[in-house]
């Protein structure tokens, strides 16, 4: 059952970066997102948090599960450090498409 939610909640946060590429284009990664078009995140920001509130979701059901299932393992607190990050960068870009959309630059 575990794996199971393992799969969902990695799902969950793949998915959407490999469509969009959200922390591809932060890292600044060569790899291109499949679908390139964020056209209708600027039209429609509720989206754009929408979906980064699912990678969030995922990432945490992640690091929540990989705590569960292999406690205490050197594999698993790099593990850990490495989702943590992400989590990090996530928020980060949450935080920064929230403050953009609600910015007068006019």
């Amino acid at each position: 059952m575990q794996k199971t939610w393992l799969w969902i909640f990695g799902a969950m946060f793949i998915v959407p970066e490999v469509l969009w590429g959200n922390l591809i284009g932060i890292l600044h990664m060569p790899l291109l997102p499949f679908y390139g078009n964020v056209q209708i995140f600027t039209d429609n920001p509720m989206i754009a948090y929408l979906v980064i509130i699912i990678e969030i979701i995922g990432v945490g059901g992640l690091i929540y599960l990989s705590n569960k299932q292999y406690h205490g393992t050197k594999l698993n607190y790099l593990f850990n450090i490495i989702l943590i990050l992400v989590l990090l960068l996530l928020i980060a870009s949450l935080f920064l498409s929230y403050a953009i959309s609600n910015m007068n630059l006019l």
